[in-house]
């Protein structure tokens, strides 16, 4: 079936094609006036319309007919060939083809013997009768003047107090020139969009959407832009989302302080991440009558616990005899979920602790015994703060180890097992490494872990310390990367006896940012790639500051926003008490205070009631595709009575 839409709001329809190649017989004649009219046949067969109703728009008669015979002489040349002009011979307007001795003409005149709009073909192979072949209007109708709608973009956000514009497109299809009505249905509460028109032949136009300071944060909410013209309608989807400044509690995460109590008694929240659905991992530890155990908690990306993980939302493990805690947590690319800690069975020995959970929350039977693997270093205390899947799935655990016999006091110790949870013996000695950062007796604990890729190599950035900020680069094989720092190392970064490395973000260009605190305020170091303090960053590398400027405060977890920009979070004491409070910093990438979030760059959110305690341990970006943004969660605990889990998520 041939279709062809011509240019002057007329389409001819495949039934031309398929009538005009059926018709034959005849020899050639000339039109004369006194040729006799053919009579139509009593029934047409159906026709396919190119569209339907006009909304405006005439073509002459003879335009039409010029038109199909333009069509026939292109499309069927064994009949239509030639260079023919166009005669009219009243009542038709025909051509005439003299190879093939053919006519193809209209009626174009009412009032006599043959129907206006009739198409004859005669001559050549059609015989030297005319022959009706059926009405103008059954090969060509008119088409519908008519515009097509779209937005600059599906997804809007609008800040409190504060108005944002969406930009509406109009394609102008057909000879359509007038006006267009554009009306947003649907809001979220409290958001406002004053009716626009589109001017006549203009084809975009500026919707102002503005949210009152009092509109709640919402969800993603699905609005409908609408616009009409008369009798023609089109509509577009747009997601419409009310949002808080940066710095401010996402009220629309479970009205903005999430808490769940795991068990009766103490729970408190040790770390956190997400998963690629934004489902929320917490991890801890819930107290019971043999001692702190293992707990889990999971949370749909608006807040509420994830019912199919665990039992309501919640999963406690026990290890060790004696008490255990998670103190680390990531997530495989499968959705399994890894847990490192310690795990203690005699009350005086803790050791290296490595969970895997599968995505519903049960012990992942695949993995060491059980879903289960206890590793001691020796005889001594070992302890595992931090945890990090390599991409081809092995497991790197880090923390500390002492020994009743070490001379260099509590030492950097690291892990690596297989996917399967055995101990990788091509890392270190049988799958650890222990690394003295001081040569006295020192506090060398790591506390966050990344896996930076170098010439092709994904090595591993061990950061903590206990009294200074400190760090160590290891190799594939774990041994100490001689071209990071001074020997592999970098210790004494602030030279201070106060204060520890929590958290590490890398840098696309190799750089990293350590984050924690120095003297109970926050601060950050940032590193070159060669483990050198950067002088583009702060203060030769440094930057402090007392976010509580009569108090103790610390960061525990550092995040990296897309546009280079840091988060800090952690807890700083509110007053002159010793209770703490969620907070937060962001930094330019020069290390200066960001001044667009929180107040001057600092968001203080307390959760608890009458100045009890909640403090943030971990922190984790959270993507939600609805909306095209980010947001930060912190995890800790909170005690109006018990201490609780908490979150809370902020707007960056």
């Amino acid at each position: 079936m041939h279709k062809l839409f011509l240019p002057l709001k007329w389409a001819l329809t495949g039934v031309a094609a398929a009538t005009l190649a059926a018709c034959g017989g005849g020899s050639t004649i000339e039109v004369g006036v006194d040729v006799a009219a053919a009579a139509p046949p009593s029934a047409v067969a159906p026709r396919e319309t190119a569209l339907a109703v006009s909304t405006g728009g005439t073509v002459s008669p003879e335009e039409a007919a010029r038109q199909l015979m333009d069509y026939g002489q292109s499309q069927f040349p064994a009949y239509f060939s030639g260079q023919a002009a166009t005669t009219t011979l009243a009542p038709f307007v025909y051509r005439y083809f003299a190879p093939t001795g053919t006519y193809l003409g209209v009626v174009v005149e009412a009032g006599t013997s043959y129907p206006l709009g009739g198409v004859y073909v005669m001559g050549g192979s059609f015989g030297t009768t005319p022959t009706y072949v059926g009405q103008l209007t059954d090969f060509i109708t008119p088409l519908v003047p008519a515009f097509e709608l779209t937005a600059a973009t599906d997804k809007v956000q609008v800040t409190q107090g504060s108005s944002t514009t969406l930009r509406l497109d109009v394609a102008r299809l057909r000879g359509f020139e007038g006006a267009v009505q554009l009306t947003l249905q649907g809001l979220p509460a409290g958001v406002t969009a004053p009716a626009v028109t589109l001017p006549a032949q203009a084809t975009s136009v500026q919707v102002t959407l503005t949210a009152q300071p009092d509109a709640p944060h919402s969800l993603p909410t699905t609005a409908t832009v609408r616009a009409t013209a008369g009798t023609l309608v089109a509509s577009e989807p747009v997601t419409v989302t009310v949002r808080g400044r940066p710095g401010t509690l996402d009220t629309s995460f479970g009205g903005g302080v999430v808490v769940a109590s795991v068990g009766p008694s103490e729970d408190y929240a040790q770390a956190v991440a997400v998963q690629a659905d934004g489902k929320v991992v917490t991890v801890g530890t819930t107290a019971t009558n043999v001692g702190t155990v293992v707990a889990l908690t999971r949370h749909l990306r608006d807040g509420t616990l994830d019912t199919s993980f665990g039992t309501a939302g919640e999963v406690v493990v026990q290890v060790g005899a004696r008490g255990d805690s998670a103190r680390a947590v990531a997530i495989q690319p499968d959705g399994r979920i890894v847990i490192a800690g310690w795990s203690d069975d005699t009350g005086i020995d803790a050791n290296f602790m490595l969970l895997r959970l599968l995505p519903d929350g049960s012990l992942d039977g695949s993995f060491a015994q059980g879903g289960k693997l206890k590793l001691p270093f020796g005889t001594g205390t070992d302890r595992a703060h931090a945890v990090a899947i390599q991409d081809d799935g092995r497991i790197v655990a880090a923390g500390t180890t002492l020994s009743s016999t070490s001379t260099t006091g509590q030492d950097f110790a690291l892990i690596r097992v297989m996917p399967d949870g055995t101990l990788d013996a091509s890392f270190g000695q049988g799958g650890k490494v222990v690394t003295p950062m001081q040569p006295s007796s020192g506090g060398d604990i790591v506390y966050a872990l990344a896996l930076p890729r170098i010439n092709g190599e994904q090595r591993i950035l061990a950061v903590g310390g206990e009294g200074d900020f400190m760090a160590a680069r290891y190799t594939a094989s774990g041994a100490l990367d001689a071209s990071f720092g001074s020997g592999g190392k970098a210790v004494g970064l602030f030279k201070r006896n106060i204060g520890s490395a929590r958290g590490v973000a890398l840098l696309p260009d190799g750089r990293m940012l350590l984050a924690g605190g120095i003297y109970n305020d926050f601060a950050a170091a940032q590193l070159t790639a060669s483990g050198t303090l950067d002088a583009s960053f702060g203060q030769g590398g440094l930057m402090t500051h007392a976010v509580s400027a009569t108090n103790w405060d610390n960061a525990t977890a550092v995040v990296r926003q897309a546009d280079g920009k840091f988060v800090l979070g952690g807890w700083a004491y509110s007053g002159n008490s010793s209770s703490g409070d969620f907070a937060a910093i962001r930094l330019l990438a020069n290390g200066s205070l960001d001044t667009g979030f929180g107040s001057a760059g600092v968001a203080i959110h307390a959760g608890a009631a009458n100045g009890r305690n909640d403090s943030a341990r971990g922190m984790v970006l959270q993507a939600d595709e609805r909306i095209s943004t980010v947001r930060a969660i912190l995890a800790g605990e909170l005690g109006n009575g018990p201490n609780d889990f908490a979150l809370m998520r902020l707007w960056l």
